[in-house]
């Protein structure tokens, strides 16, 4: 409440790429202090069997995890575990170096509890946080988002190349890769999402290069039925073990937004996020349990602000969640209640843990 009352009132009248900058530098330096991290333990931790998960041989203790596009440069990795998280994923990273979109890129959407995100892939390099993470140890799950440069000529094989590129320097850091393939604010309009046969051409050469890294592929929640049954089968295919569902959307026409079109209009192009890709995710979910028959991971992501958001992902045939945009709105404490609601409504429906729960509306 103090978070909702207090602090956000005055954060939200300040430049949003400002803030999330002052908040990630913040952390980075907490990280450095055991009092600190023992004080954000104290708080923001919470810690149930019930929500225990074993999957491709990592052991999670909560199904909550840090969605790629926080922490780009991997700043928080010491930080994010006291807060409550089960496991975090860095970046997106890509191969060169990448200065982003113009600023402003970062926009609050207050009334639709939402955010206009338009960084274009802004990161320090893959060569950069490779040499930051090679001897790291990482106290809770981690993965590493890679996605294509964003810079001018990067298309076709060349993009492929790209992704290749930052893989080799990546795959032998943290628990696993995930491909975001759904940038909505590169350079190039079409996707991996959109072109099966590029998809087919891209998980092909990573498949050539790979030495047993976990696989995820992060999805656009934009595709019809017909894409995403392509691309589940490319992912059985090459043995893709999750995806993320879902992305940012590109497509504002297509969701039920209170924000004016001026203001939209105002703030220029970028992908949503929030309570508005709620039940995109959700559908995206649920055909894909359905169509993959509950043998392909699936990590639900768009839209969850408490534990009932969360619950309904899992009962679809989320196994795990990511969020960025709940933790803003709500504050850093919204991953604690979230995991304790989680409890209370496995307890309240009879299940024996959260195992139970995952699926079950689409069994």
């Amino acid at each position: 409440m103090i978070y909702k009352n207090l602090i956000k009132p005055v954060l939200f009248k300040l430049d949003a790429e400002r803030m999330h900058n002052f908040t990630i530098n913040l952390g980075n330096k907490l990280s450095n202090y055991s009092i600190a991290k023992n004080l954000m333990k104290k708080l923001y931790y919470y810690e149930n069997e019930k929500l225990n998960l074993n999957l491709f041989n990592i052991h999670f203790k909560n199904p909550i995890g840090l969605a790629a596009g926080f922490d780009k440069n991997a700043l928080l990795t010491g930080i994010i575990p006291y807060v409550g998280f089960g496991f975090m994923e860095i970046g997106s990273v890509t191969a060169l170096p990448c200065p982003g979109n113009p600023k402003p890129r970062l926009f609050r959407l207050p009334e639709d509890k939402a955010l206009v995100v338009n960084y274009g892939l802004y990161n320090y390099g893959a060569k950069r946080i490779y040499n930051k993470l090679k001897n790291k140890e990482f106290l809770i799950p981690t993965g590493i988002s890679i996605a294509k440069t964003n810079l001018p000529g990067i298309y076709d094989d060349k993009a492929i190349e790209d992704y290749c590129k930052s893989f080799k320097l990546l795959n032998k850091i943290g628990d696993y890769i995930t491909m975001n393939i759904s940038c909505p604010n590169a350079e190039a309009g079409t996707t991996f999402c959109e072109d099966s046969l590029a998809l087919n051409k891209l998980l092909m050469k990573i498949r050539n290069i790979n030495d047993k890294k976990l696989i995820f592929l992060k999805v656009s929640p934009d595709i019809n039925k017909e894409q995403l049954n392509k691309i589940i089968k490319l992912s059985k295919k090459y043995n893709v073990k999750a995806l993320i569902l879902s992305n940012l959307s590109k497509e504002r026409s297509k969701l039920k937004l209170k924000t004016s079109k001026e203001v939209l209009d105002e703030y220029g192009k970028g992908g949503i996020s929030g309570l508005p890709i709620k039940n995109i995710s959700n559908n995206l979910i649920k055909e894909t349990y359905k169509l993959s028959k509950g043998k392909i991971c699936i990590i639900g992501c768009g839209g969850i602000f408490n534990a009932n958001d969360a619950y309904e992902k899992l009962k679809y045939g989320a196994s795990l969640l990511q969020l960025i945009t709940g933790m803003i709105y709500e504050g850093p404490r919204v991953i604690k209640n979230i995991n304790k609601g989680l409890v209370k409504l496995i307890e309240e429906n009879n299940f024996k843990d959260i195992t139970e729960v995952i699926g079950y509306k689409n069994i």
